[in-house]
């Protein structure tokens, strides 16, 4: 097998309320994508203009503690975020605050000073990061 040509096609998220959640990711630029609407395993896939997608996969249950994968003492295995890159964290910033999305971490230098991160969780607690690529 030859894995020269991989290429990433989608993470998927689990959430608990489609709609919330579809709302949520729509002010990032993502849509639903028709094609990826699977109602029978609980799925729906959204797409970005650049490319991107995403599935939402709404068959989450609130858990108390919070995030399992991020916020109690017992780190277990699991994809922790998304990661996303953007042209400015300065105008990310400024776009949060006017969307009201609150900001878990950052901005802060990150990858020997490469990069700008910055933390946001959507509804469910799920971890996205942005980050601006230095020069």
């Amino acid at each position: 097998m030859n894995f020269a040509h991989l290429t990433f096609d989608h993470v998927g998220i689990r959430v608990t309320s489609l709609d919330v959640s579809e709302r949520f990711y729509a002010k990032f630029g993502f849509i639903r994508d028709p094609e990826e609407f699977a109602p029978a395993v609980k799925a729906c896939g959204l797409h970005h203009p650049s490319g991107l997608r995403i599935h939402l996969i709404f068959n989450g249950v609130p858990d108390p503690a919070g995030n399992v994968l991020m916020d109690v003492p017992v780190k277990r295995p699991g994809y922790t975020h998304a990661a996303f890159i953007v042209e400015s964290i300065a105008d990310l910033v400024h776009w949060l605050e006017r969307e009201q999305i609150a900001i878990t971490e950052g901005p802060v230098q990150m990858g020997h000073d490469r990069r700008i991160v910055c933390f946001v969780r959507d509804p469910d607690g799920n971890v996205l990061e942005f980050n601006e690529i230095l020069k």
